[in-house]
């Protein structure tokens, strides 16, 4: 081995180091703390999980969704020339409800998720994004009620999506709340590890927890080199023995600074090694994966969940990212590309959950940073306002349109320039749902994403999960009281 792979071996190796101590240090930092202070009162609750998949850059969704009613199809074809999809080769679905009297059907490249939405188990998200408050065409001319921070803006729409703040007012994320909440409720882990999983680096949905967010990553939880672990020639016996001498020496320090470091980086590599050991313990689900790294990453949430109980979690919420979705250029090309891996990864990953007989009890749902415009830039798109995302699980009462369809119109009503859609549903009421299906109360829910209020009587909550419906209504939730059972 020469000079330089000598270099990046170290290289690697002590990259490897940190990122196992920074990903198990608010893990194991706070273990004593994050024991279950109410788990006598919470111990017949089922378990449950969320999956956000995180669309980076903006899905162009009114590629996703399309009209296939003649003028219907005819006014969105006339809008993105260049782009549209032939109506002839549009996958047709059924809504039962929100259709909005239009025809619908889906790029071609969504054939599983076309199925999954027909079948009852999928459903879709109207017209979905960032909204403070009911906005109309003139509303926002006329700068008449309050914005979302520098709209159409990647870096500030993917911050309020994940945390109604923006790059400037950076706040903790909703996902991050919903595990804070739940932690002090009682559903933290026996074994210290946050409810809060990332497989996808730090992001803003689950940033700003007190209770932190341990990261895996799409081939399951990062571990300290091997050669720190089990190699037997000389020289990896040299390195491992003088590691550990660092770290034992680190701990004996004068300093309690020093001391403090080395136990932490002690526990965090022994940490992440029974975080590994308890999931690679666990059989691994036998569905089929597509094959990349999207689907390596959602066969690794299954393998998680399969371990829930080696790992002592009542509670998920986990957050899988999707780059490339910025389409410019391209993107007759790149779009259905990105829509296949979509479709095929997270139909995989809905089987997957009724191999381990938790398909009830998972929700996954999509998110962007905004939709795109509804015309075309050569053979691209630029920056949007509103789109559509997926809501799919067991419980997802499906085979619906949740929210307001827009018109596949440049100039429509809701078209503030170019066709970048003024949403009819706030990311906020979509969050207070899934907050609610989660095991959270009227008030946590309204606490964590106060914005709903703006949206009258019912704007807190979707009728998307067939449980949280029949829980609402059997005890007669009365909204606006403060204080309804969740």
């Amino acid at each position: 081995m020469d000079r330089i792979d000598k270099a990046n071996e170290r290289r690697r190796f002590l990259a490897g180091a940190s990122r196992i101590a920074l990903g198990s240090a608010a893990a194991m930092a706070t273990m004593g703390q994050l024991q279950m202070v109410h788990a006598a009162t919470r111990s017949n609750e089922k378990y449950k999980a969320l999956v956000c998949v995180y669309l980076f850059g903006g899905n162009d969704s009114f590629n996703m969704v399309v009209p296939r009613s003649t003028t219907a199809y005819g006014t969105y074809n006339a809008a993105r020339p260049a782009l549209a999809i032939p109506q002839a080769n549009l996958l047709p679905i059924t809504p039962t409800a929100g259709a909005g009297g239009v025809d619908w059907g889906l790029n071609p490249a969504m054939p599983e998720l076309r199925a999954l939405f027909e079948s009852g188990r999928a459903g879709l998200i109207g017209n979905v994004g960032p909204l403070v408050t009911p906005t109309t065409k003139s509303d926002y001319q006329n700068r008449r009620v309050p914005l979302p921070p520098e709209l159409f803006s990647h870096v500030d729409q993917q911050s309020y999506s994940m945390s109604m703040g923006s790059e400037t007012a950076a706040k903790a994320g909703w996902g991050g709340r919903l595990a804070d909440r739940l932690q002090a409720a009682g559903f933290g882990s026996s074994t210290g590890l946050p409810i809060g999983l990332t497989m996808s680096g730090a992001n803003a949905w689950l940033a700003g927890s007190q209770t932190g967010m341990y990261t895996l990553g799409s081939s399951g939880p990062s571990r300290i080199d091997a050669s720190l672990r089990t190699a037997t020639d000389a020289r990896s016996v040299a390195r491992r023995t003088a590691f550990n001498q660092l770290l034992d020496a680190a701990q004996r320090d004068s300093s309690a600074f020093v001391r403090e470091h080395g136990r932490m980086n002690r526990r965090a590599i022994d940490f992440s090694e029974s975080v590994f050991n308890a999931i690679n313990n666990v059989p691994a689900p036998a569905t089929v994966f597509p094959t990349g790294r999207f689907g390596d990453t959602l066969r690794t949430v299954a393998r998680t969940i399969a371990a829930r109980g080696a790992l002592g979690q009542r509670r998920q919420i986990f957050f899988v990212g999707l780059g490339g979705w910025d389409t410019h250029d391209g993107q007759p090309v790149d779009h259905p590309r990105l829509l296949t891996t979509v479709s095929q990864g997270l139909a995989a990953f809905y089987n997957a959950t009724i191999e381990l007989g938790v398909s009830r009890d998972v929700t996954t749902f999509t998110m962007s940073d905004f939709g795109r415009t509804l015309n075309n830039n050569g053979d691209g798109t630029d920056h949007g306002w509103g789109g559509h995302s997926w809501i799919l699980g067991g419980d997802v009462v499906g085979r619906r349109i949740y929210g307001t369809m827009p018109d596949y119109a440049l100039g429509s009503s809701q078209d503030v320039g170019r066709g970048r859609m003024i949403p009819t549903t706030p990311v906020e009421q979509l969050g207070s749902t899934l907050a609610r299906w989660f095991g959270l109360g009227f008030s946590d829910a309204n606490e964590i994403f106060p914005n709903v209020r703006n949206f009258g009587s019912t704007g807190d909550y979707l009728p998307m999960l067939a449980s949280t419906n029949a829980v609402i209504n059997d005890v007669g939730f009365t909204r606006n009281r403060g204080g309804g059972k969740g």
